[in-house]
């Protein structure tokens, strides 16, 4: 069961940057805890953390939603943001980088964050090109395994995750607080884009990801998907998508070792009983190109 159903986002996502209008996006804030919220609007789901000595914020979302996302916490708090945690370095997610930090904020992000934004991308899988971002969206402290902060009584720890959803990956571990800010390795509603092409992301290194971050929750977590509706608290969602990405991949992986062609394999529909749960109003992409992620994860 998902607390909310968030559905414009996904087909902001869904268009090329030039082709996208954010005319009529709203940026809206949800209250997770005492301190901690969450922001909807166009890409990558916002986290907030308003600690005692400033305002830490997880991912920026578009450049073109910067003013309105600025409206929306100050509304929360009247202190400046501090720092920004890119969770990758995919657009959406690290789009608002340069306006936040022309104001002060400094971003932090794994090394390859800076090292991806730094250059030009082509993702043939997606027919994607990205061009490098501008200095100031750049992180200007990154780190390799993990880095952590320090507010008041929380402690929050960026983790890496190699070769999952990019290879740029980190969750946000919330220690106190009970939250887990999962980026891009957890979506809901929707089979889970991977740059497995060309961009260092693997199905078995989201997976692992996952494994990690459940390592570190239990029946009060709040986890917090890097697309779509925040899960009910505890454990149930992760691990049910965590079932669904071992099983499709499984299902996949024995289909190739009897020598069947990437077209056989779509065709067979590995995902088919998972489509219900994963292809409603919020998906992102259809249960052939998951289909096709799997494959080229597997035989990359």
């Amino acid at each position: 069961m998902l607390k909310k159903t968030l559905a414009a986002f996904i087909l902001a996502c869904s268009l090329p940057l030039q082709a996208q209008d954010f005319s009529g996006v709203q940026i809206e804030s949800v209250r997770i805890s005492d301190n901690f919220y969450v922001l909807y609007g166009a890409g990558g789901n916002i986290g907030v953390f308003a600690g005692e000595d400033g305002l830490i914020m997880i991912d920026s979302q578009y450049a073109a939603l910067s003013e309105r996302i600025t409206d929306a916490i100050e509304r929360i708090s009247g202190d400046p943001i501090k720092f920004i945690i890119n969770t990758h370095w995919h657009s959406d997610h690290t789009g608002g980088n340069a306006n936040f930090s022309a104001d002060g904020a400094v971003i932090v992000a794994h090394e390859y964050v800076k090292r991806r934004m730094s250059m030009e991308v082509f993702l043939p899988l997606y027919n994607n090109r990205t061009m490098p971002s501008p200095i100031g969206a750049l992180p200007t402290v990154t780190f390799m395994q993990n880095i952590s902060f320090h507010s008041g009584n929380e402690t929050l720890t960026a983790i890496h995750v190699p070769n999952a959803h990019t290879d740029t990956d980190a969750f946000v571990h919330f220690g106190n607080a009970n939250i887990i800010h999962m980026g891009d390795l957890l979506w809901t509603g929707s089979y889970p884009r991977i740059d497995a092409q060309h961009g260092g992301g693997s199905v078995e290194g989201v997976i692992k990801g996952l494994e990690q971050a459940l390592e570190l929750a239990d029946g009060d977590t709040q986890f917090i998907s890097g697309h779509g509706a925040i899960p009910e608290k505890g454990t149930a969602y992760v691990e049910n998508y965590r079932a669904m990405l071992r099983t499709i991949s499984n299902r996949v992986s024995n289909m190739i070792a009897e020598g069947m062609s990437q077209q056989q394999i779509i065709a067979a529909r590995p995902t088919a009983d998972f489509d219900a749960d994963f292809l409603g109003d919020n998906a992102y992409i259809d249960a052939e190109m998951f289909t096709r992620i799997v494959y080229i994860s597997l035989t990359q």
